[in-house]
């Protein structure tokens, strides 16, 4: 299973290094995760995100909706709401989860700067690996090219 893990890996590294990501940042959820996003329009974006943390090691593919901009501080940026759905395979000592996610982000994409910041929240139901539902939150620092 380890040695399936890895090839997912490494698939991902070189397809995130051809494709042409818009945007790359950092999450931070109780570990850490890689992430890169490609805009399909600007209603909506496909997103990876490679994890690491203490023992574990994941990757989550997502496909968000821009759902609404708010203009709550026009002089420091434009605030948004985003929604998406997708899948996250982790593993760990003793340990391999297929999980459904969901993701909900309010955010701002700050005016003189590329650079957005995000808080999320996202509901995850595990389907492999100890069946279960949770909820876990993050904060998103991503950079726009």
């Amino acid at each position: 299973m380890k040695k399936f893990l890895v090839a997912l890996v490494a698939m991902f590294c070189v397809t995130a290094v051809s494709a042409q990501v818009n945007n790359v940042g950092i999450r931070f959820n109780g570990g850490v995760e890689v992430v890169g996003q490609y805009d399909l329009s600007k209603a909506n974006h496909i997103e990876g995100r490679l994890g690491f943390g203490g023992g574990w090691v994941s990757l989550s593919g997502l496909y968000n909706w821009h759902l609404k901009d708010f203009n709550w501080t026009p002089n420091l940026g434009k605030w948004f709401f985003d929604a998406g759905v997708g899948a996250n395979l982790g593993t760990g000592s003793g340990f391999t989860t297929i999980a459904a996610i969901g993701t909900a982000q309010l955010g701002i994409k700050f005016n003189d700067a590329p650079v957005s910041v995000t808080f999320d929240l996202e509901p995850t139901l595990n389907l492999v690996g100890g069946v279960g539902f949770g909820v876990g939150s993050g904060v998103s620092i991503v950079y726009h090219f």
